[in-house]
């Protein structure tokens, strides 16, 4: 996994986030709910390359959750699917602490 955020080249800015009818319950097997994603992804997140050309999403909910949230890219710049969502990983969590300190996290 590379750290990516604040690459020169890219920056992944999620406009419009699709999420199918099955998604929602299958994110509930991973104790996370809907509303906790759109938080994460409407808040300061850090990003890293995931498998088949998908993103993970590190970022934290208002409760304080540390959420990794998978998505695929749509044809439409800034359109992303959800894949799934799930409590980021130790490695996952430090990642997103160091890109809180490198931002200047509140």
């Amino acid at each position: 996994m590379t750290f990516v955020r604040h690459c020169v080249t890219m920056d992944i800015v999620i406009e419009e986030l699709i999420i199918e009818s099955d998604r929602p319950d299958h994110i509930a097997e991973h104790d996370v709910k809907e509303s906790e994603v759109r938080e994460v992804i409407d808040g300061k997140y850090t990003y890293i390359q995931g498998k088949l050309g998908r993103w993970i999403l590190i970022g934290k909910t208002k409760k304080g959750r540390t959420l990794a949230i998978v998505v695929g890219p749509r044809e439409k710049q800034g359109v992303y699917g959800l894949v799934t969502a799930r409590s980021a990983d130790k490695k996952e969590r430090s990642l997103y602490e160091e890109f809180e300190k490198v931002a200047g996290g509140e």
